[in-house]
């Protein structure tokens, strides 16, 4: 780990020199909330807006605007619950000759780990705290409350159909076995708990916070989506889902994470007052952090 500073720009009273961030860079991921300045972020928000995120979910999935999307979105499943049987097969075919396609999944599933997830919360919250980024700090604070809502949504979830996943599978297209016991599901949860993806839901969620906490930054969902999508491939190749898992999990990510930060008005940074900007990168050395200070005279 390093840490690097870096002036990016110095303001002389009213004659003000000021720094125009590189869109193509992540510099701008930590910079300032400053509009909304007495939006304040709490500790423990992240757990006490659960029931009230659950109460939105319902209210908004039977609204003229959102229900067509659920309608769709369980159309969608039932074509492919149609053709999971071959989707797995030929998934599974591939995953086991390729080395390659082997790590990639091995990598992909990943993103859809609770740890890492937390942990990116971390990356977000630490920094924040220390430099009174509000945006940080609320980012930190919505991706822990994205996980923990979505997953524990999702748990109710398996536990209520109970399919089984495709490396446990006794018949085509996995069997249902709807309320197992608390006994049956933990002695063998792989029969239990295909539908829906844990992993794609949590993980659509946490993109979704956190592109809409940095609307300026357009590279996140353009980064991010197409990572969902190897995500939900790499789950099927490990026989850990059947593809008629995964359109499910993608709605309920995306709602409950547009529901826990709603999307915010493009804004540009305020560069009067001096301002510290914390830019993770990745190098060939590994990860690295670089702080920017910007100051006025």
């Amino acid at each position: 780990m390093f840490l690097f500073f870096n002036i990016n720009s110095v303001s002389f009273g009213q004659d003000s020199i000021k720094s125009v961030p590189d869109p193509s860079s992540i510099a701008t991921i930590f910079k300032s909330d400053t509009s909304n300045p007495g939006n304040k972020t709490t500790w423990h928000q992240m757990l006490t807006n659960i029931p009230s995120d659950y109460d939105k979910l319902i209210r908004n999935a039977f609204s003229t605007e959102v229900l067509p999307s659920y309608i769709i979105f369980g159309s969608i499943t039932g074509i492919l619950l149609l053709v999971d049987n071959q989707g797995w097969n030929f998934n599974n075919t591939l995953f086991r000759k390729s080395p390659i396609d082997h790590k990639i999944s091995d990598f992909s599933i990943k993103m859809g780990d609770g740890r890492y997830q937390f942990l990116s919360a971390a990356l977000f919250e630490v920094p924040g705290l220390i430099f009174n980024d509000k945006t940080a700090i609320r980012t930190g604070s919505n991706i822990v409350e994205a996980v923990i809502s979505t997953g524990l949504l999702v748990q109710i979830l398996k536990r209520v159909t109970g399919r089984q996943s495709p490396l446990a599978s006794t018949e085509t297209g996995g069997d249902w076995d709807p309320f197992p016991s608390i006994k049956q599901y933990q002695k063998d949860q792989p029969a239990f708990y295909s539908f829906p993806s844990g992993h794609l839901s949590t993980a659509t969620a946490v993109l979704t916070v956190i592109a809409n906490n940095y609307p300026n930054e357009k590279w996140i969902r353009s980064v991010g989506y197409p990572l969902l999508g190897l995500l939900g491939i790499s789950l099927v190749s490990e026989g850990m889902h059947w593809y008629s898992d995964l359109p499910l999990a993608v709605l309920l990510g995306y709602s409950l994470g547009n529901i826990i930060a709603p999307e915010k008005k493009l804004h540009t940074q305020d560069n009067d007052k001096s301002s510290l900007t914390i830019i993770p990168s990745m190098t060939l050395n590994g990860i690295q952090l670089e702080a920017s200070y910007n100051f006025q005279f």
